[in-house]
């Protein structure tokens, strides 16, 4: 008799039955009363406060990422990646990171992960609009803490940059230095991220009576080499544009080697970039960034959320919203 026989009987992680043999205060009494009778019917004895510790998932963090960022992880996440296994291996956790198609056969492969019974709580990057890996682990109840948001953000707990005032800055910030012809370089707005960003955008550039046609938006995925290509289309046809907003530091950096090429190193077209952080190579190309806490000391945070989620604390408590940071240019 296992564990996993117990989880699989109720429909529940492996995760949850652990949790409710013993005693975790973030189980309902009715979870905690099913799985304890599914046990005692296959023959499991409980000898005591202890009994059900051998049967715990092995302490071990899942993270994560959709299978098209790839790319993106050497901008940003991999280095918030490492902040949370540094900071989850001083508690004594490991972390795995797993790369899940978004596509048809993502929620399978998802489920078949979570009934594994190989973790102890999930880190998600990257939240969709209606991402059906959160709806999942709200009904199985299993501890996880999302790098982002989406519509349901009331039911579990997040770390997330203020993406609405990220993309109202940004506007902001080329309207007052003089810009009227601006691009936005986004990614698909089933990313939540994105969406939030451009609504941003658009509220402040109706604010100040400023039009930023749909043909000025330029959607391009993560991979860098691919999203030069696009970028360099985009400005040779469209002459009149004098800056870019660029939803992420991928598209930044190709954006900006886009115009180095075309325009010379003395180029007139500003590129913004959201969520980027200030570096050298941001310096050398003249980005504009738009800066939270460093990748490092987001992981660090989504580490201390996750292991707070496993203790039971409320998902209330574990919601917290980043302010975009100070603009910085290398110009």
């Amino acid at each position: 008799m296992s564990i996993k026989e117990i989880a699989t009987q109720l429909d529940l992680s492996v995760s949850t039955v652990s949790r409710a043999l013993n005693d975790y205060p973030d189980i309902s009494p009715r979870t905690k009363k099913r799985v304890m009778k599914e046990a005692m019917r296959q023959g499991y004895q409980l000898k005591g406060a202890d009994s059900a510790h051998w049967v715990q998932a092995k302490r071990v963090i899942t993270a994560i990422v959709p299978s098209q960022e790839a790319q993106y992880l050497d901008a940003i996440l991999s280095k918030v990646l490492a902040g949370v296994r540094q900071a989850l291996q001083v508690e004594g956790y490991l972390l795995q990171v797993v790369m899940i198609d978004t596509g048809e056969q993502e929620l399978s492969e998802f489920e078949r992960l979570v009934k594994a019974g190989d973790q102890e709580g999930f880190l998600l990057l990257r939240t969709r609009v209606n991402d059906p890996k959160i709806h999942r682990l709200l009904k199985l109840n299993v501890p996880f803490v999302c790098y982002g948001r989406n519509e349901q953000a009331d039911a579990f707990a997040w770390l997330d940059l203020d993406n609405y005032q990220v993309g109202r800055l940004s506007l902001n910030q080329l309207y007052e230095q003089g810009h009227r012809h601006i691009g936005v370089i986004t990614v698909n707005d089933r990313y939540y991220f994105a969406k939030e960003r451009q609504r941003g955008i658009q509220s402040a550039a109706q604010e100040k009576a400023l039009s930023i046609n749909i043909e000025d938006y330029l959607e391009v995925g993560f991979n860098e080499e691919e999203t030069y290509l696009a970028c360099a289309e985009y400005l040779l046809q469209r002459p009149h544009i004098t800056a870019l907003i660029c939803l992420t530091s991928t598209s930044a950096r190709s954006a900006a080697l886009a115009v180095m090429r075309i325009k010379g190193m003395e180029h007139d077209i500003c590129v913004v970039g959201c969520d980027t952080p200030f570096d050298e190579l941001a310096a050398n190309m003249g980005i504009v960034c738009i800066q939270q806490a460093a990748p490092n000391q987001i992981g660090e945070q989504l580490a201390k959320m996750m292991t707070s989620r496993i203790k039971g604390v409320p998902v209330e408590a574990l919601q917290k919203i980043l302010a975009p940071g100070v603009v910085q240019t290398g110009f």
